[in-house]
């Protein structure tokens, strides 16, 4: 049979008007559950990152090698079926992790993803120059949300020692614009410039502007989600 003759056949309806085949749940059913102890990859820099450099890469500096089998997906996307749910969460509790220079975002297996599936990476941040009389769980959090949401606070009004920085892990956004200071201003009228320090930051992005003119009122009624 010619080539030419074998792509006519692919390209004709034939078996398209056929009755619907039914197929059971027993059949993916195991496939669902395994899928459910893994973790799906997006590197952040697929020019520069090879897919099965990061699949052999990351298992090693996990130092999981033995107990995480990785594969590639499609040109984008990545994953990581664990033996057990401790290592998958020690996994994504000590990201973010780097490939070559450039992030890769994960995130847990979704059976039916929403639309926003991995479209953003969480980053610890350091939240610089909050002035004494401000320093609070709701004010360190509206300020967070402004870069992005807030995923975990490291901090406590009655127990943290340290005040000269708040660490926050705030889920950022793969194609947000990076903010490293901003103004703000308190109901009270005092002023302040704050600064984020991004831990772990390689290369999240192509270009890095700077954006410090915004200001941000901090207000007794605002609201918090």
């Amino acid at each position: 049979m010619s080539d030419e003759f074998w792509n006519d056949l692919q390209y004709m309806a034939l078996g398209r008007d056929d009755p619907e085949l039914f197929i059971p749940h027993v059949t993916y059913a195991g496939v669902l559950a395994r899928n459910r102890v893994s973790l799906i990859g997006r590197p952040l820099n697929p020019r520069e990152q090879d897919l099965r450099r990061v699949i052999y890469s990351l298992p090693h500096l996990w130092v999981l090698a033995s107990r995480v089998h990785g594969r590639v997906l499609d040109d984008s996307y990545v994953q990581f079926l664990f033996r057990s749910e401790v290592d998958l969460f020690a996994v994504l509790r000590r990201g973010p992790w780097v490939v070559d220079n450039w992030f890769v975002a994960l995130q847990r297996w979704e059976d039916f993803p929403e639309h926003d599936f991995l479209n953003s990476i969480d980053l610890w941040v350091q939240i610089r120059g909050i002035p004494l009389p401000y320093v609070s769980q709701e004010a360190i959090k509206f300020i967070a949300k402004t870069l992005g949401e807030v995923v975990e606070l490291d901090f406590n009004e009655e127990t943290t020692s340290q005040f000269s920085f708040i660490i926050v892990k705030i889920g950022i956004g793969i194609t947000d614009r990076m903010r490293f200071f901003r103004r703000v201003r308190f109901e009270s009228g005092e002023g302040a410039m704050i600064g984020f320090e991004y831990e772990k930051l390689k290369r999240i992005c192509t270009k890095i502007i700077f954006k410090g003119e915004s200001v941000l009122s901090v207000g007794k009624e605002s609201k918090f989600s």
